[in-house]
């Protein structure tokens, strides 16, 4: 084994273009951005407005969310005094179960959260409809997925960008809550109580993003994660202790999405070389809620990336044998969370859970193995992973 190693994730941070075109965002014709330092500040603050404009006497506000998850949706939510209501996903998927989620709704609830996963949305309609039916606005976390799925119809009523290393589209942290327009009346008074910082986007941001992108390169990673006190691809759950709004990321947003557009559909290419899989008792979680991700669109134009490429092992055993081989090999390949939401560090204790509850999510997570999908993965990297999978999987 080297000591160089591919990142299971992580895109380049972009360059500012010198003379930037005005933004034009996929969203921008119906939900306002409002910019924050970061993608759970985001969350915490769709959290409050949902109490504020539609429940503003609950003494114990709710938000219904699945269980499993990023522990940063925990924390956006403890953050802005809700109680999180965790419910099951759907056997062998990472979303809802839609029957359990409307089952979850109480006079306490504010609102439902739909969490995409990366790369794609959540059943919006589904859950539009379902919150709808209950006079409860929708939050769309779409932290992982970009543009959201709420973009070109206004599905959601806010919707949750992020702006982090592991995200989409990575500026080196930021993050932005959309805000529907029909809402943005009900929405600024609380919006614009909040503190103010300029993004300063001089040389010393151009020195920190050279930097950035040189640490995200095969050597330096590779020592990187070795080293123990970083915590790299570790997931505990982490408080919010802060939330503030961002100016002037609009020209770095813009220049990020062209970057991200730009990018190979990585994806497309392990969902035709990974089909041998399929016969040996792996699942692809994604294949039919994802247009393309099947062999037969594989070639058709899409506006969405996967962040990372998923597979379910038959078993955690097998998932774990391949993990180890791929990543010994040098190939940054990751069972993301780990874990259901409820058994994440830091968030036992703070959510409910019922022992025997939870069990689509624990299956999901003990059986889900991912594979890069980054501009720098090569068909080299590829030809690797089929050979290991055809011997470890």
């Amino acid at each position: 084994m080297g000591i160089g190693k591919l990142r299971p994730v992580g895109s380049l941070v972009p360059e500012l273009a010198k003379h930037p075109s005005p933004a034009q965002f996929p969203w921008s014709a119906y939900y306002e951005t409002v910019y924050l330092n970061n993608g759970t500040a985001a969350l915490a603050l769709a959290a409050r407005l949902c109490k504020s404009i539609w429940k503003p006497d609950s003494a114990a506000p709710q938000i219904i969310l699945p269980a499993y998850g990023c522990p940063d949706l925990i924390a956006a939510l403890i953050a802005s005094d809700i109680e999180p209501v965790l419910v099951d996903v759907s056997p062998e998927r990472p979303w809802m179960d839609l029957s359990l989620t409307e089952a979850a709704i109480n006079e306490s609830t504010v609102a439902i959260l739909a969490v995409g996963f990366l790369g794609v949305p959540d059943r919006l309609s589904e859950l539009q409809g379902i919150a709808a039916k209950a006079g409860l606005p929708l939050i769309e976390d779409s932290a992982q997925v970009m543009p959201p799925g709420s973009a070109g119809g206004s599905i959601s009523d806010f919707c949750v960008l992020s702006f982090g290393r592991g995200k989409p589209v990575n500026l080196m942290g930021g993050g932005a809550l959309l805000i529907r327009r029909d809402h943005l009346s009900a929405s600024w008074p609380e919006v614009d109580e909040l503190d103010r910082v300029d993004l300063k986007l001089g040389v010393g941001w151009r020195i920190r993003r050279q930097l950035f992108n040189a640490l995200l390169k095969r050597y330096l990673y590779g020592v990187l994660e070795r080293v123990p006190q970083l915590g790299i691809g570790k997931t505990v759950f982490k408080p919010l202790t802060q939330m503030y709004r961002i100016t002037n990321l609009d020209e770095l947003l813009s220049c990020g999405l062209k970057e991200y557009w730009a990018r190979p559909l990585i994806d497309s290419r392990y969902t035709e070389v990974l089909q041998f899989l399929l016969e040996r008792g792996w699942g692809f979680p994604l294949e039919d809620h994802y247009v393309g991700m099947s062999s037969a669109n594989a070639g058709r134009p899409r506006s969405r990336r996967l962040l990372r490429f998923p597979l379910l092992a038959p078993s955690q055993s097998v998932r774990d044998r391949a993990l180890d081989a791929l990543n010994r090999s040098g190939i940054g390949a990751s069972v993301f969370y780990g874990r259901g939401l409820p058994w994440i560090e830091g968030v036992r204790g703070i959510a409910n859970v019922e022992e025997g509850r939870f069990q689509n999510a624990s299956g999901f997570a003990s059986r889900l193995l991912t594979l890069p999908t980054h501009q720098d993965v090569t068909s080299h990297d590829i030809g690797l992973i089929v050979n290991l999978l055809s011997r470890y999987g």
